[in-house]
């Protein structure tokens, strides 16, 4: 009995302590407790909320399923180790338990949904689609949640028309909640329908003004329509409401770049440096309006930097570096002479549209022969003509890397291809008359050699 009370004491203690942010004295406390009395299911599930707030996620989802298997209808349990797997990455596992939700109660829509979501989320459209119409049986009525969950699979699909009806149906099933119509907006706008998208977002802004999210979304969406002046407004005030909001300052700074108030974009760059630290396009867009005020050497400074997170970052955080990210990084990196560190940047884009892509292969030949790696430069020029034969600028890298090595017939050969496709073209006319100065040199060479 008396190690039972102490086992309580210890427990009550461990929350006290994780409710003042004391993480690490909460947990020593905690499994105090549980050493004394492991049957508690809610302290495993307190122990999986202290370590979930320490980011330790993986043992987090052990102490949640303790708690499951301690107590297995436990709806509170289960959403917790879910939310846990979804989380660390275990689409799987978080299936698998909101099955287990269901089976239990088969009739809450909103597990339905979620399953659909993390299904969906794994890339599962078919099983997804099949929850969905399980669901349909169980429900006595049709769910406006699940109507939404499975728009978004057919969305990810780019089943766009079943996409829409599912959104629209939902919208006509509950006109005051405003989800639906934010993902057919979303929807709408992926589709370039962007006419018909800014009044669904112009009303949900006015039913949420302080949603950032919705309101950004807004705003990029005037900006692209050509409001620039809308759209800064828009940004303006959500900022009166959440003036620290990183992602609004982002924006800011876009728009002002975009109409070359570059000393203004970069404020709002540096700020958004200040409020986030992690954010992915900040430092290249800071560094791009650097360059563009003749700050070079800080510019500098911030492209290295991005180019050692890229170094350094594992294959999923890559997957926040869009292709035409990684392009844009590599054609800074080009304007300020960092020529080695382009080619790495310009080999990650182009390694991300398997190499099949001569606009993405263009930069990174120049980068190469820029960086001195003149075989390099070739193999990536050969490369393009393969997948462009036109591409007179890399007829004429060849050539002129010929002739520097040269190898005179293949030089010829190459300014032959290229002047049949652009008699007039300069810079090859140019390379020709090198050539021909070569050979009478060597003509000469070879003949006072002779004498």
């Amino acid at each position: 009995m008396s190690d039972w009370v102490d086992a309580e004491t210890l427990a009550r203690t461990a929350m006290d302590l994780f409710d003042s942010g004391q993480l690490a004295d909460a947990e020593v406390s905690l499994r105090q407790a549980i050493e004394i009395d492991s049957d508690q299911a809610e302290w495993h599930h307190q122990l999986g909320l202290i370590l979930t707030e320490s980011g330790r996620v993986a043992e987090a989802i052990d102490s949640f399923d303790l708690a499951v298997d301690a107590e297995p209808s436990s709806a509170e349990y289960l959403d917790a180790a879910v939310a846990a797997r979804v989380r660390f990455g275990d689409l799987t596992g978080a299936a698998e338990r909101l099955q287990h939700m269901l089976r239990i109660e088969p009739s809450d829509d909103a597990t339905w949904a979620r399953l659909i979501d993390v299904q969906a989320a794994a890339g599962k459209h078919d099983e997804a689609e099949t929850s969905f119409y399980l669901a349909e049986t169980q429900l006595e009525t049709r769910s406006r949640l699940c109507m939404v969950a499975i728009a978004r699979s057919l969305a990810e699909c780019r089943d766009w028309d079943r996409a829409k009806w599912c959104l629209k149906e939902a919208i006509r099933m509950a006109p005051a909640r405003s989800e639906a119509r934010q993902c057919l907006a979303e929807l709408l706008v992926a589709t370039d329908q962007l006419d018909a998208a800014l009044p669904l977002y112009e009303q949900l802004v006015r039913e949420s003004p302080v949603d950032a999210q919705v309101a950004i979304a807004w705003a990029d969406l005037l900006s692209r329509v050509g409001r620039e002046s809308e759209s800064a407004d828009v940004l303006r005030r959500v900022l009166d409401a959440d003036p620290a909001n990183p992602d609004v300052h982002y924006r800011l700074g876009v728009a002002w770049a975009s109409q070359g108030q570059y000393q203004q974009a970069a404020v709002a760059f540096q700020l958004v440096r200040r409020l986030d630290r992690a954010h992915l396009q900040c430092d290249r867009d800071l560094a791009a309006c650097l360059l563009q005020l003749g700050q070079v050497g800080d510019a500098k400074r911030l492209l290295v930097l991005t180019v050692q997170r890229l170094r350094d970052a594992e294959a999923s955080d890559l997957a926040g570096d869009s292709t035409d990210s990684l392009l844009k990084v590599g054609q800074l990196l080009l304007s300020a002479e960092l020529f080695a560190e382009a080619v790495f940047v310009l080999e990650l884009a182009a390694n991300r549209a398997d190499l099949a892509d001569a606009s993405l292969l263009r930069p990174l030949a120049r980068a190469r022969y820029l960086s001195g790696d003149q075989p390099g430069g070739r193999r990536v020029s050969r490369r393009i003509l393969r997948l462009d034969p036109t591409c007179i600028a890399s007829i004429s890298n060849l050539a002129l890397g010929s002739l520097q090595a040269n190898r005179l017939a293949e030089a010829a050969g190459w300014i032959k291809r290229g002047l049949a496709l652009q008699p007039n073209d300069e810079p090859l006319r140019r390379i020709r008359t090198r050539l021909r100065l070569r050979r009478v040199a060597n003509l000469l060479r070879s003949l006072m050699g002779a004498k």
